[in-house]
């Protein structure tokens, strides 16, 4: 599915700006380098019968390496039900100055994701204060 980047990049700059604002909670998803978030109002209990206009409350995102060197990372949004809204990937050699900068938001992301998800700031003091003790 190949989206338009004219769709999605509102949405891809506020996803950033949020993350940087600490607004976001990233958590590790299922895969590795995967991360997941969702915003919208909190979930309860499912039902089989939905009321009305709830799809459009909550979205997740997604956002994960394409490749084991943690190259080109994908963002992906998915509505209540999982369908997906749209897939953006980061493109190691753009072709528009719209396409170099959503590639930079999404690494931006990824990486901003990534270290709050595995808490590597903590980990990294941890380390420290135990490699002081040694």
């Amino acid at each position: 599915m190949k989206s338009d980047p004219a769709e999605y990049k509102e949405i891809v700059r506020k996803l950033l700006e949020k993350t940087r604002q600490g607004r976001v909670e990233w958590a590790a998803d299922l895969g590795r380098n995967s991360f997941r978030c969702t915003i919208g109002e909190p979930e309860t209990s499912r039902t089989l019968i939905a009321r009305v206009n709830e799809e459009e409350r909550n979205f997740s995102f997604t956002v994960m390496a394409s490749g084991p060197d943690d190259s080109a990372p994908v963002l992906i949004m998915l509505d209540r039900s999982n369908n997906e809204i749209f897939r953006a990937v980061s493109n190691d050699l753009p072709t528009s100055p719209e396409e170099e900068e959503i590639s930079q938001m999404i690494e931006e992301i990824y990486d901003l994701a990534r270290r709050q998800a595995l808490k590597i700031e903590q980990k990294l003091v941890l380390a420290s204060t135990l490699l002081d003790r040694v």
